[in-house]
């Protein structure tokens, strides 16, 4: 862990702007969805935030709650100050993805995390066809779907920022604590950004990157009860220590929606250093 850093106080500081009153889209309301919804709409001071998930009921800080009831208390926090909407989506769905965006166009913010882990801790060949597909289904074709209705709907604004939520087993494996699926699923979600980003961005004026963060500690790592002590591995050799915290996750999002972040097609690992490579000194002959 790193060594000789002590923090006494915040200091709030940005030289990053951002659109006025805009719309801001967030597919899935997980962890990472969450702390976003809290927050974002005071930071940026949006006009209207839309909480989009499969489900109606989601776990939230361990208790089961309706996802309208979410998207109420996150206006009240504002006041009124910001239209929060929430909608049950199926992101694989291409008539409703569309609808969605015909009912809430402009969007000019769009954070995907959607995603699912089936069969986590299994490798290739104990896989069936179902759990292949159904991950490629959600977190590829689901992302994919997205952009492509936002696109043929004139849903996004001019110039809209996105941010799609990987993972590290897009990038470099995740070790076995996902599943071959998972892992497949996301990698080919990478090339999608990394390979198209520079067509979206000159052809539909959509700027889009990526992030991949290391393991949280929440419901999907939760499926299996391997997961706990993978998690609590990993948390023990995190450089910059703990795992890592949707707070994360929001700071990197919030760096790629702003006006002045100049980049296309890019993945930010946000993994606290995990991944990096790990040289020994010492100890040779």
């Amino acid at each position: 862990m790193i060594a000789g850093v002590h923090t006494t106080e915040v200091i709030v500081m940005s030289a990053l702007t951002y659109l006025p009153r805009a719309t801001a889209l967030i597919v899935g309301t997980g962890l990472m969805g969450q702390h976003m919804a809290r927050n974002v709409s005071e930071w940026l001071d949006l006009e209207k935030l839309v909480l989009a998930d499969h489900a109606e009921q989601i776990n939230v800080g361990g208790e089961g709650m309706a996802l309208a009831d979410f998207a109420a208390e996150v206006a009240d926090s504002r006041a009124g100050a910001t239209e929060v909407v929430a909608e049950t989506l199926d992101v694989t769905s291409e008539a409703e993805v569309r609808s969605l965006f015909e009912r809430h166009p402009g969007v000019g913010y769009l954070m995907h995390t959607a995603g699912i882990s089936p069969q986590p801790l299994t490798p290739p060949e104990a896989l069936a066809r179902e759990d292949v597909i159904g991950a490629c289904e959600v977190n590829l074709w689901g992302a994919h779907n997205v952009l492509k209705q936002g696109i043929v709907t004139g849903g996004f604004a001019p110039r809209t920022r996105g941010v799609i939520i990987l993972s590290t087993s897009a990038t470099v494996g995740s070790e076995g604590r996902a599943s071959a699926a998972y892992e497949e699923s996301k990698g080919g979600l990478m090339n999608l950004l990394t390979l198209q980003g520079r067509y979206f961005a000159e052809e539909h004026g959509l700027i889009l990157n990526g992030l991949a963060p290391s393991p949280l500690r929440g419901p999907m790592a939760a499926q299996n009860p391997v997961s706990a002590g993978r998690l609590q591995a990993v948390e023990d050799v995190m450089p910059l220590g703990g795992l890592t915290d949707p707070s994360h996750i929001a700071g990197a999002t919030m760096f790629f929606w702003a006006n002045e972040c100049w980049c296309v097609g890019e993945v930010l690992t946000t993994d606290g250093g995990y991944t990096k490579h790990k040289p020994i000194y010492g100890g040779l002959e």
